[in-house]
């Protein structure tokens, strides 16, 4: 694994993490978007897991593309 790969699954991972606590934690969202309530465990987990899958797709693209 090169060095750019391993790079771009560390943002994946941390975009995922990031996904998944802003849509269950609506107080570290921007103020406009507060007010709505926060989702749930289970569609916090996919939305995180479908960004995961993505970045890792990416990963994989680039690996056999290089």
């Amino acid at each position: 694994m090169d060095a750019d790969q391993v790079l771009m699954a560390l943002i994946g991972a941390g975009t995922s993490f990031m996904t998944f606590c802003l849509m269950r934690f609506p107080r570290i969202r921007r103020p406009q978007f507060q007010r709505y309530g926060p989702f749930s465990l289970t569609s916090s987990f996919f939305g995180a897991l479908t960004i995961l899958f993505i970045s890792a797709l990416t990963v994989y693209a680039q690996a056999v593309w290089h």
